[in-house]
This record gives C-alpha cells, structure tokens and sequence, in this order.
C-alpha cells in the first residue's frame, strides 16, 4: 500500500493566521473598551444602579439586534455546522497572545486612563447613533400601497409549481433525482435541449427547488450572456462559483484556493512601476493540482455542486465556445454537475450551416447526457379554454375579468389549435412565450374594454391578423397600405357578376406563388383565399358571411379596413356600425319585445342604424309568426315621416322602407299564429291581401288606407303610388305572392299563371281602384287641391323628422 504525503501549504497556514488575527483584535477591543468606560465611570456614577443596568442593557441589545439583522446568526449557524475545531483554536490562539502582548500597549492604556471622561460616553452615542440609524430605517415599513394588476402578460419564468402552466413538476422532480444520483460521475455534464419558449428556465427552477432542499447539494446559476463580451470568462465563472458556495457553507480553504486557480489561469501579470515593466509569474503548481485542491475541499464540506448555464443558444459561435472552455477547465470536479440549457436547433439558425453545425458538434462534445423538453400543445389548450372568472394565476396578475373579456377569441385560437390545420398554428403558438404575446397584443388593442360578442368581428380572421402583424411586420404592412384609408388592394376580393362569384385578383395569386415563406403563405390563403374561404360559388353569400369576414373590403362592407384599424389604431367599430347588433335586436324582436321598444330616437344616425334594422329583419322575417310581422308592418307605417324622402347616393329611407314593407309581406305577410315558413298555399297567401285592404282579418284600415292617413302627410300618396307599382308584376320583381294574393283576393281559385301583362291586370284592377277610391273621398268630394298641399310641405317633411333628432338601437 502506498500512502500520499499531504503537506500543509501556505494559503492554509494563512487562514489559521487569519483568524488569529481576529481573535487578537477582538480581544484587544474588548481591553480598549474596558479601559475607555473605567475612565468614564465618573461620570455615570451619579446615576442609579437600575439607570446604570439599563444603559448597558440597551446598548448590549443594540448591539444583538445589529448583528442579527446583518446575518450573524447565519455565519454562525455555518461555522457551527462545519464543526471547524481547528479554526476556533486558532481564534483562542489569538485572543491568548493578546493577552501574553497586553504588556506591550501599558502606555496606550494609561493615555486612555487619563482621557477626558466623557470621550467614552461620546464614542459610545457616536457608535450607538450609527448602529440605530440604519435599523430604524430597516424597521419602519415602507407606505403601504395597493398591487397594481398587470395590463400585460409577464414572460418571465415560473419560481413555483403553483405556476406551472405545463404541468412539468412531476417530469423536473424525476430530472433533479437522476442528477442528484449521479454522484459517482466526476464532472457529469447534462444537456437540456428544447425551442425557445418552451420553458427551459422554468423548468431548471422547478429542479432547482427539489435540490436546494436538500442540506448538501449548492445551485449555481449563470447566464453567461451578461458577461460573454468579458475577457476573462475563466475569472467570472470562477468568482460567481465561489459566491455561491460561500453564501451556503463556510469553507475559509475555498476562496485561497480558487484564487490560485484563477491566477494560474490568467498567467504572467505585468505592470510598469517608475518607467520599469515587472511581470509576476503564478506559482509552480499545475492546473490539475489546484482544482485537486478545490474538489478536496469541496469533498470535506461534503456539498454537492450544481452549476447551470442557461441561454447558451443566445450566444455567437465564438463566445458560446469560449463560455464552454472556461467550464470545461472545472470539469474534473468530482463534487459538481453541470447543466447546460440550450436549442440546438437555433444554434443553427443564428449562424450559417456549416458553422451551426460545427457548433452543434461542440457542444455535443461536453455533454454526457441530454434531456429534451417538447411542445405540450394540451397544455396550451387547457390555459386558453380555462375559466379566467375562476381561475386566475398569481404569477400572471392579470385580471380574471380582462381574461374572461378576451374568452371567445382565446377559445378560437384553442380550437384552431386542435383543428385541421394545428401544425400550422402550432408553429406560431406553440408555446406559451408565443401564446402571451398573443394575449398582449389583443390587451394593447384594448379588446377587453368592449364586447367582441358585439361586433362583427370574425375571431379567426382577427387571430391570423395578429399572427401576421406580429411574425410578418413587412406583409402586414403592405396589406394595410393597400387596404386601408379608403383603397382597395390586391388583398381584397371582388365580385364577377359574369361567372356569378367572388374570385381574387391575379396579383394576389402572383403573390401567394412568390412568397417563400410557407407560414406567410398560410396565413394569407386563410385570410383571403376564396377557395379556402369557401366563397368561389354563387354570389349569394350569407349576409353575416359578408359583413365579417375580411376579406371583403369593398364600398358597402369595409370589412378588413375595420380590421386594420383595430389593430393598428386600437379602434372598435361604433355599436350601431355592426350587423351583429341589429341581429340582436332582431332575435329580441322575435322573443316579443316590440320594435317600437328597440329602437329610440336621440340621435343623428336615425336613418343608418334604421336601414340596417330593417335590412336584418327582412332577412329573417319568414320564421316570424303573426304577431310580429304586424308590429313590423305597424313601426314602418309609423316611422315613414321620420325617413328621408331625398335620395343621397342611394335611394331615400323612406323609399327602400316602401320595399322593405313590401319584402316582408312578400316573404310572411300570411303568417299567423305560426311562422309562415314556406306554406305559401293559396288559401294562405290570400291573407297578404287582407292586410294591404284591411278586410276579412280584422284590419279595419288597411295598409293603402294607413299609408295616406293624414299622419303621413301629402308624401303618404306618393309612398302609396310607389307601393302600387313596385306590387306590378311588369316591374320585373320577384314578389310572386304579393302578384297571386291581389289576383286571389278578386276571384277565389283563380288562375294565378299566364303572360306577364295578363297577370299586372289581374292583380292591379281592384288595388288600382281602391286607390283611386281613397283618392276621391279625400280630395275630389272634400273639394281639397292636391297641388297646393304639395307646394305647402315643409323642408323638413322631405328631409324627414329626424332633423329634429336621430335614432339608434336600445
């Protein structure tokens, strides 16, 4: 057997002398301080004993409470712990030859002796001044103020599992063990390779708690970008070593001899002193022997080291190697593991291929053993579909209100994820760094502070916007330059009345063709794409399609300007703009709410938000029973003086309301206690008859007769003309059961076919005469002269009334 001679080296000889040193010059104070206040006795004598004991109680507990509150009790508890008898020796050591060199300072006590009596009471307020001080400041709490919540979704990693949205306590717990096990493995390298966003850094902190609970084992944290750019990385990384282990253990052999280290690592030190350059050269000892040196040491204080690197894959090529080196230099410690957090993948997507992967191929060269973190697209799923009213995280401190606001666009972005096309958008939230970039981006819109359910909005166009606004800033911008302010780019689609479709413009198609970028190209096809979108048939599209959807920017719908806006301007369309609102009013009206109750007049916007009421109801009136279609049939009756008799662009409101009534009688005019449906008999349809003449249903004045009543004014004869002609069937229209039941209503069983000319005859003859009828009875037998009424109208009566105020939806 061979047994190593072990010689005690100088560095360790240097500490005994420390401490010695110490315990000299504590000794010494004491000496100095038992002189000082035997000085000054005098003048505390006159005080009583209780005064007496209470002063020194005072400035004894002072004194307590300041070692305290800077970590006495800590050091203590370390140096207690270590069970260094042989340190506390060399501290008697000390405190013994201060007693033995006592002799030496006879003429420094006697000065003292002699001193002013009160120079130990003034050090003694001086030193209890600068003591309290502080500690009155650390004591007395600072204003108290309210936790603000946060508007944005922090991106910082998790500390707990009670943040851990991923699920991954269970895997990190596993991960921390097979480390800690691997104690037989000197210098045990381990790899955890995952995308960004994955969460690698939430992961490491989640092992890092099970480690750092138990009593041996030392994290390490190091982020070697914050201080790649230094020359001496060797020198850092030692340093942050040696400060963690430092704050945890006391080992006073560990800084010595990593300084050591650290010096043979640098090499020759020059310096000039007076015009001559001087070098100093490291001692004899190796490399290897120092770092014996250190993981003795550490062997000792029997610790287990765990040092991780995180971010590595941020990194050039150049500095990532050169942090690899200088860990590489500390790898023989049989006391530490080291953990090396990084993605391969983006290693090679900063640098071009041949250096990626030569630097995959040296990174690859350091670890032992890799561990991969993957996408948990579940998890993903389960935090945007939870129940933000319930549920809310800590760690986010996000309102659960501001949450549940954005409930119906975070649901479709879940859905999207699980659909068809989820490996498109899982490269685009993935992962939950992307996922709250998401989520920030619609509280930047301000999307919270209005209801989506009250807008127009299609969620997953409004997603792919976002996803494009925030991937593809450059294409964004181009579709907004071209589409917004008015204009019509290449982005929107257009009508071809010819083949009776919608269909793209060509510079689209050469721009889907031309972009490389099969993300980009993805999301533009979603977007805009008639195809995909399914709208490349028939022009007639659902009108809620149309209104919606963004790809239709056009005079009537400027869907996708809409869009723009709310993502760029943080703009959200006024109420009374979406058709969404008028389909609730709608609904209301067909669960007996009356019409007169929806709408109101308090506004400018009478005739728009009117016009859109009545153009959703029509589209729904054939499910309406009777009930309803007489409270429709009765507010358009009503609210004729109010719209506008001049044409603006389009025809006047009080104009298309004579085709909306006609429309809707068209359409349910024979409904009764039942929705009409499409049971459009002739024994039904008759019933549209009953209500234009008001007979045989209870309508003692019927809807010609309302039309001219002396509320609607001299303009209720022209809405009567214009009524009579649009029920022509030589008018080119389409309201074939308004054609049969005027034929009907004169001859039961009559036939409603034939020539065109024949059938306008038919259905005219009585409505034409019970026209005329009115006509006389209120202006020939009255002996009335209907040119000078019309020459009496008011301006107002052709601008409408809503010049004396407007009407909007409830």
């Amino acid at each position: 057997m061979t047994l190593k001679t072990q010689f005690i080296k100088t560095p360790a000889l240097l500490i005994f002398v420390k401490f010695s040193l110490v315990g000299f010059l504590t000794a010494e104070i004491f000496r100095l301080s038992f002189h000082l206040a035997k000085n000054s006795y005098l003048a505390v004598s006159s005080l009583c004993l209780l005064a007496k004991i209470g002063l020194i109680f005072l400035v004894f507990a002072l004194c307590l409470i300041y070692a305290y509150k800077r970590g006495a009790v800590s050091i203590i508890k370390k140096m207690v712990s270590s069970w260094r008898v042989d340190i506390f020796l060399a501290y008697l050591v000390g405190v013994w030859f201060e007693f033995i060199a006592s002799s030496w300072f006879l003429g420094v006590y006697e000065s003292l002796g002699k001193a002013d009596p009160l120079l130990s009471p003034a050090l003694l307020v001086f030193l209890s001044v600068s003591i309290f001080s502080p500690l009155c400041r650390y004591s007395i709490p600072p204003k108290e103020s309210a936790i603000e919540q946060l508007y944005f979704m922090s991106d910082d990693e998790i500390k707990c599992k009670e943040n851990d949205l991923y699920g991954r306590e269970n895997e990190a717990e596993i991960f921390a063990d097979s480390v800690l096990k691997s104690r037989a493995n000197n210098g045990l390298v381990v790899g955890v390779d995952g995308p960004w966003g994955i969460g690698k850094t939430s992961f490491i902190n989640l092992a890092s708690r099970h480690w750092e609970s138990k009593e041996k084992v030392i994290v390490c944290r190091m982020e070697p970008i914050k201080y790649f750019s230094q020359e001496n990385l060797v020198d850092r990384f030692v340093r942050d070593l040696t400060s963690s282990i430092q704050r945890r253990v006391f080992a006073p052999e560990f800084r010595p001899a990593v300084s050591r280290y650290s010096r043979i690592l640098k090499g020759k030190a020059e310096f000039t002193f007076m015009g001559f350059r001087l070098s100093l050269e490291p001692s004899q000892e190796s490399a290897d022997d120092l770092l014996d040196d250190i993981d003795e040491v550490l062997r000792k204080i029997g610790c287990r080291i765990i040092v991780v690197l995180d971010d590595l894959d941020r990194l050039d090529v150049g500095s990532m190697n050169k942090i690899l080196v200088a860990a590489r230099n500390t790898f023989k410690l049989s006391q530490a593991t080291y953990i090396l957090c990084y993605d391969t993948e983006n290693i090679i997507a900063n640098n071009n291929k041949d250096e990626g992967d030569k630097a995959r191929d040296f990174i690859e060269k350091f670890v032992t053993v890799k561990h991969s973190l993957f996408v948990d697209s579940s998890s993903i799923y389960e935090f945007l579909t939870k129940d933000w009213s319930k549920n809310a995280s800590d760690e986010l401190l996000i309102p659960s209100d501001t949450m549940s606001r954005l409930a119906s666009i975070l649901t479709e972005l879940a859905n999207m994820l699980k659909g068809e096309s989820a490996e498109k958008y899982i490269s685009l939230a993935g992962d939950m760094r992307k996922v709250k970039r998401f989520v920030n981006a619609m509280l930047l819109m301000r999307i919270e502070k209005s209801d989506l359910g009250r807008t127009d909005f299609n969620n997953r166009d409004l997603i792919n916007l976002v996803f494009l606004n925030l991937v593809y800033p450059g294409l964004f911008r181009r579709i907004y330059s071209e589409e917004a302010e008015g204009r019509s780019g290449i982005f929107s689609v257009f009508r071809d009345y010819d083949k009776r479709c919608f269909k793209n413009k060509e510079e689209f198609i050469s721009l889907l063709e031309e972009e490389k970028d099969e993300r980009a190209r993805f999301l533009l096809k979603e977007l805009f794409d008639v195809g995909v979108l399914g709208i490349d048939g028939d022009l007639g599209l659902d009108k809620e399609v149309e209104v919606s959807r963004a790809c239709f920017n056009h005079e009537n719908h400027r869907n996708l300007e809409s869009y723009l806006k709310l993502i760029v301007r943080f703009s959200v369309p006024e109420p009374h703009e979406t058709f969404v609102l008028y389909r609730s009013a709608v609904k209301r009206v067909m669960g007996g709410v009356s019409i007169p109750s929806v709408l109101e007049f308090n506004g400018c916007r009478l005739e728009s938000s009117h016009d859109k009421f009545w153009s959703v109801f029509v589209s729904h009136c054939k499910s309406m029973d009777g009930e309803v279609i007489d409270d429709a049939v009765d507010s358009i009756l009503f609210y004729l003086p109010y719209y506008s008799f001049l044409d603006f662009g389009d025809r006047g409101l009080r104009k298309r309301a004579i085709y909306t009534l006609i429309k809707i009688l068209d359409d349910a005019g024979w409904a009764g206690r039942v929705p009409a449906g499409s049971n459009n008999s002739d024994e039904k349809v008759v019933g549209i008859s009953c209500r234009i003449f008001g007979e045989n249903a209870g309508h003692e004045d019927g809807i010609i007769g309302r039309l001219v009543s002396e509320t609607q004014g001299v303009l209720g004869w022209y809405d009567l003309m214009l009524f009579r002609l649009i029920c022509c069937a030589d008018r080119l229209g389409q309201f074939y059961n308004i054609y049969r039941a005027l034929i009907l209503y004169q001859e039961s069983g009559a036939d409603t076919g034939g020539r065109v000319s024949d059938i306008t005859k038919k259905g005219m003859r009585h409505l034409s005469q019970r026209i005329f009828k009115l006509f006389r009875a209120s202006f020939i037998d009255a002996n009335r002269n209907f040119f000078n009424e019309v020459d009496d109208c008011e301006e107002q009566d052709f601008f409408g009334r809503y010049l004396q105020g407007i009407g909007v939806l409830s």
